[in-house]
């Protein structure tokens, strides 16, 4: 497998680990600071084993670290580019939002083709 081929495999498994909203709203709890599942579980609505799920796909990809104290697993952040990246994608998605709206105020403005009667 070339170097190339690695890299994209490696950005798809990122992004494969971003694809899940609840994922995303994990992380953005985790971007305001270290949370615990059962935190999370609340926050989310989610049950704790579901939370955890969430949690360890987001972890095998390098996106979130575990810190035990005690009893308890502390969720972060492994570095503040992972909400970065989100915001790059949620302004990448309000300017198409943008363009949608512009394209369908244009339509609108266009008159409909209308058969003549015969």
């Amino acid at each position: 497998m070339s170097g190339e081929t690695v890299r994209f495999a490696l950005f798809a498994e990122v992004f494969a680990a971003l694809a899940h909203p609840k994922r995303l709203e994990m992380i953005h709890y985790l971007g305001e600071g270290q949370r615990n599942a059962g935190e999370l579980a609340e926050l989310t609505g989610l049950s704790k084993a579901n939370v955890s799920q969430h949690l360890s796909i987001l972890k095998a990809r390098g996106l979130v670290h575990c810190d035990k104290c005690g009893t308890f697993c502390h969720y972060r952040l492994t570095s503040p580019k992972v909400v970065e990246t989100c915001e790059i994608v949620r302004q990448l998605i309000l300017e198409q939002m943008d363009l949608t709206t512009t394209y369908r105020r244009q339509l609108a403005e266009v008159l409909p083709l209308r058969k003549e009667s015969s």
